[in-house]
Order: C-alpha cells, then structure tokens, then sequence
C-alpha cells in the first residue's frame, strides 16, 4: 500500500505564493509531519570595500573621463 502525500501540488504553490506575497513562513502539519514554505530571499553579496585611496582615484578618473567627452 502506497502513503498518502502530505500536501498536494495545489496546496504546496498556495503556500508558496502567501509566503512570498507576505513575506511569512507558512506551515502544513499533518499525521505528525510539519511542512514549511518559507518565502525567497536572494543571497545579498557584498563586494570587497574600497579604501578611501581607491575611491579618491576612482572619482577622479570618472571626472577626467566625464570632462574629456564634453570637449
């Protein structure tokens, strides 16, 4: 005999759908079994920070670069 499944494909993108829209984790529990739908969130990449050196310069070439266009 084959089990019953937990939660079928309708419910599981119903929960998927509230946990997006309301940024909330969302819970299923049935026959002792807890199912969560939690809401995506991309990985926040954070880039090496540039010394106040490396900004300076960086500023300072975009000025030359915007002032030579304008020539």
């Amino acid at each position: 005999m084959t089990r019953r499944t937990i939660a079928s494909i309708a419910e599981l993108k119903r929960m998927a759908q509230v946990a997006n829209e309301e940024g909330v984790a969302v819970e299923l529990e049935r026959d002792g079994i807890i199912v969560r739908v939690m809401p995506f969130q991309p990985a926040q990449t954070i880039g090496p920070r540039q010394t106040r050196e490396e900004e300076t310069e960086g500023g300072l070439t975009q000025t030359l670069a915007d002032t030579n266009r304008r020539r």
